[in-house]
């Protein structure tokens, strides 16, 4: 071996931090969905090696070997940065991923730097200070970047315990302690604004016996039959939730009481999958349903317990009177 290959830690050192960022490019890929680019990395670190090598052991030069792999940690930061740009991005993780993009997008610009400075110095020696903080960035980029990993990981845990707390396990539709949180917030906001705040409660006709002829299973596709059809048939700003059971409630913010039964009658004939009479039975493997619903509309002194309680009534009654239809509360 020659002297100028004993020489050199630095050199020593690069290879160790290709593969360091290679596993962090990897790492974003698999958080974002895609799939590692291993060959492809893979290739790079050898030619890195390669390229290194001979520039380090055959042609001693340390402009070159600087170029070499300011091209390469450069390259693969901006391809962070691209990858997470890309991905979709949710509030909880918008900082997170903000942070990453800089960082990434810093490496890129500072490795650029490192290529000028490093041509620079073939024609005139350069300040041993660029050496250092070159030297600095290398040995920082990594740990930052998994530490941005770890903050990104971290974010789209709570993202997912928040929405196992919030959502139903079977339909996914709002659970009924994010519901009642949500009635709180409207009734707060309604009261403020003076703008109208309407309530349905919706009940599967019949269920048990949908149970007794279709099953646990049959069940289950009614439920979640329910959830579809609402969520295409509301607003953006309702919430819909599953509140026990069979049982479901709508929240209309903005809403008055005759809006309110309009769009409570629209829900249910979206709701009604049972076959005219007359007509052909229903498609194979469906489950046919009806629902009854009951309406309430708050009034000036309402607490959370009187809106709930009206349109309980008014559910009851609709039940009472033959079922599959919309009762709004009595005056």
């Amino acid at each position: 071996m020659s002297r100028n290959c004993r020489r050199g830690s630095a050199s020593k050192r690069r290879p160790v931090y290709a593969a360091g960022i290679a596993a962090a490019f990897a790492g974003f890929r698999r958080f974002t969905g895609h799939r590692p680019r291993w060959p492809a990395t893979g290739i790079a670190i050898v030619l890195l090696v390669a390229v290194t090598a001979v520039f380090h052991c055959r042609y001693d030069s340390s402009a070159l070997r600087a170029v070499a792999f300011g091209l390469f940690e450069g390259g693969l930061s901006l391809a962070i940065a691209l990858t997470l740009v890309h991905a979709r991005k949710s509030s909880r993780l918008r900082a997170s991923y903000i942070a990453v993009v800089a960082l990434a997008l810093a490496t890129t610009l500072g490795n650029a730097l490192r290529i000028g400075v490093a041509l620079a110095a073939a024609r005139m020696p350069q300040p041993e200070m660029w050496q250092a903080s070159f030297r600095v960035m290398d040995a920082f980029i990594v740990p930052l970047l998994m530490l941005g990993a770890v903050m990104l990981v971290h974010g789209r845990m709570l993202a997912q315990s928040e929405h196992a707390a919030n959502r139903d396990f079977l339909t996914g539709a709002w659970s009924r302690g994010a519901f009642f949180e949500s009635v709180e917030r409207e009734l707060s906001r309604a009261r403020r604004s003076g703008h109208a705040l309407s309530l349905l409660l919706i009940d599967v006709d019949h269920f048990k016996r949908i149970h007794d002829d279709y099953g646990h299973a049959g069940g289950e596709q009614v439920l979640m039959d329910v959830v579809l059809r609402a969520e295409g048939a509301l607003r953006h700003i309702d919430v819909f939730a599953r509140i026990g059971g069979e049982e479901f409630g709508v929240l209309l913010p903005e809403t008055d009481r005759y809006a309110a039964h309009a769009a409570a009658e629209r829900l249910r004939v979206s709701l009604d999958t049972k076959p005219a009479a007359g007509t052909a039975r229903e498609a194979k493997g469906a489950v046919p349903y009806t629902v009854s619903i009951g309406v309430a509309t708050l009034r000036h002194a309402d607490a959370q317990v009187d809106l709930l309680r009206r349109a309980d009534a008014a559910l009851y009654t609709a039940k009472a009177i033959g079922r599959n239809r919309v009762v709004s509360e009595a005056d």
